[in-house]
């Protein structure tokens, strides 16, 4: 325990209140949850961070294919390009304008069957192409042809194309002049010379550059837009532009991929799924594995408590028997010079008989000296149980427990008190309760060893008596009180201070210059005894008279034994 100074004037050293000590078992385990803790929240945020790396991969997977389909789409529109020049510098298109002038009819005649079915092999070869006509000058359509359920057929010449299929959102109009050279940009105003138009399905072209795309492709050519890939929710929308400048007018669209987030990442959403599953697992199995060490530290803890509490126990008790026999040695010792008066006294009277009986036997008066012999005899009976009860007093050894007259315990312990010249002048009474007419009193018994209890009496009148040195009174009342047996020792004295009240049956604490093992062994017999013992002053009276000290002392009284078969104590 940490002391701290007593700020009381005298400079003495005081417990101070010890800070508490976390027990390692508390660390350990606080220490353990935090690993726990920290290795959950690392599984979690692994799951978290698996799942939006898995979520980014694939839309940067998504935003790679979107953009391959858009080179493969450009591709395709390069293709058909090719096609459409090829198909413009064919010899029946470039020479359609002539030969429909030609008056000749059979030349007119043949011409136009040659324009029709290069225009028909073209749609045939060509699945994207909804229309296409051939003009010759504006507003002079030499060809026309379209699909009918899906197959190529001749139409009937117009103008213009067909209102009824441009009016599909779908489809785009292009056009290209006949006889252009090979990468020369057309012009502005094809209408004005001989061209070649046609309307193109973008969706088919879609199909063509990216077969098996399921509707999650689409194109949107109402004008090119810029390269993005965002989240929609669990969407994925990526935009790529598809351009080429060199038709007319220039294609610029804009392919939309929209994708099922979800079904992207489903195979790690099952792998995260099953993961969470098994983290939970792992909190839940650890989480009983801490609680139950937990409990086995604790369970070991108080045993170790329970373990170092006995040998506690077992040393404070070694250690206040010890305290109690050096306490009745060191009260043997201050009692020496009062025992040797009192074994001197019949010394000497048994020295005079002695020499009484020397003369008389002398004298040969033989009847004068018997009457010597009893009264040598009462003065050795005297001396031995002096010596006796020294020696019961001062004897190691354990308790010896059996039934004890307090009574007569208190008579013996006055008697040597008494007999100490020290305490002359303090004036002793004893008052046994419930005395019978004759001047006797019933025992009161307790269970107990007599030598101890011997020991508690003297060890109380003693410190009665020391607290007068000048002279006073000390009173003994002995009583019962239904199971109990109460012992009260009072003084005149200066009575207990608040300090001495506080620590007084404290082993080494005195206000005088002692030992302070006094009432410590006193608390100590009290307590193997199965009783309880307290100290209090007592109240003065109005002209502030009186005063002093009090310690009662309370035992469990014995039961009476059978007359028939008590033994003296």
């Amino acid at each position: 325990m940490k002391l701290s100074r007593r700020n009381d004037g005298t400079g003495a050293e005081a417990p101070a209140p010890a800070r508490p000590r976390i027990p390692y078992e508390v660390k350990a385990t606080a220490l353990l949850l935090g690993v726990l803790v920290a290795v959950n929240a690392v599984a979690a945020w692994g799951i978290f961070s698996a799942r939006e790396d898995a979520r980014r991969l694939a839309l940067q997977e998504v935003a790679l294919q979107t953009g391959a389909h858009a080179r493969t789409l450009e591709a395709v529109l390069a293709t058909l390009r090719g096609d459409f020049i090829f198909l413009s510098y064919s010899p029946p298109l470039s020479r359609a304008p002539a030969a429909v002038e030609s008056p000749d009819p059979v030349t007119r005649r043949w011409s136009r069957l040659a324009i029709e079915a290069a225009v028909i092999l073209f749609l045939e070869a060509h699945p994207a192409i909804e229309q296409l006509q051939v003009r010759s000058g504006p507003g002079e359509v030499v060809v026309a042809a379209g699909r009918r359920e899906g197959y190529p057929v001749l139409l009937p010449p117009r103008g213009d194309l067909s209102a009824e299929a441009r009016g599909a959102a779908r489809l785009v109009r292009v056009s290209w002049p006949l006889g252009a050279a090979r990468g020369e940009t057309p012009r502005e105003s094809p209408e004005e010379g001989d061209v070649v138009e046609a309307l193109i399905d973008p969706v088919r072209l879609l199909l063509a550059a990216a077969p098996g795309s399921g509707g999650r492709l689409s194109v949107d050519t109402s004008g090119s837009a810029e390269a993005s890939s965002r989240r929609d929710g669990d969407r994925f929308v990526v935009t790529v532009p598809v351009r080429d400048e060199r038709w007319n007018p220039p294609i610029e669209w804009t392919l939309v991929r929209r994708e099922d987030g979800g079904r992207m990442i489903r195979s790690v959403e099952s792998l995260a799924v099953r993961y969470r599953i098994t983290v939970a697992l792992n909190l839940a199995v650890m989480t009983l594995t801490l609680v139950l060490g937990l409990v086995a530290f604790r369970q070991v803890r108080r045993a170790t408590r329970a373990e170092a509490e006995s040998r506690h126990q077992a040393r404070e008790r070694e250690l206040e028997h010890r305290i109690w026999h050096s306490e009745r040695l060191a009260s043997l010792g201050r009692l020496s010079a009062g025992i040797a008066h009192e074994v001197n006294n019949p010394l000497e009277g048994m020295r005079n008989y002695l020499a009484l009986l020397e003369e008389d036997l002398d004298r040969g008066a033989t009847r004068d000296a018997a009457t010597m012999v009893p009264k040598i005899r009462e003065g050795l009976d005297r001396v031995a149980t002096i010596v006796r009860k020294m020696l019961r007093f001062g004897a190691p050894g354990r308790p010896d427990a059996r039934t004890v007259d307090l009574a007569a315990v208190v008579d013996d312990a006055l008697g040597l008190v008494r007999a100490d010249r020290r305490f002359a002048p303090v004036r002793i009474d004893a008052t046994i309760d419930a005395r019978t007419g004759d001047g006797s009193a019933p025992p009161m018994l307790v269970q107990g060893d007599p030598t101890a209890l011997h020991q508690l009496v003297l060890n109380l009148v003693l410190n009665a008596c020391q607290a007068q040195p000048d002279g006073g009174e000390v009173t003994l009342r002995c009583r019962r009180e239904r199971d109990r047996i109460l012992l009260e020792v009072a003084d005149r004295g200066p009575g207990f201070s608040d300090e001495a009240l506080e620590h007084l049956f404290e082993p080494f604490f005195s206000t005088r210059d002692s030992s302070g093992l006094g009432l410590s062994v006193v608390h100590g017999i009290v307590a193997e005894h199965g009783g309880a013992v307290r100290g209090e002053n007592r109240r003065r009276d109005d002209q502030g008279e009186g005063g002093g000290a009090r310690v009662v002392v309370e035992l469990p009284a014995a039961p009476h034994p059978d007359p028939a078969k008590e033994t003296p104590s």
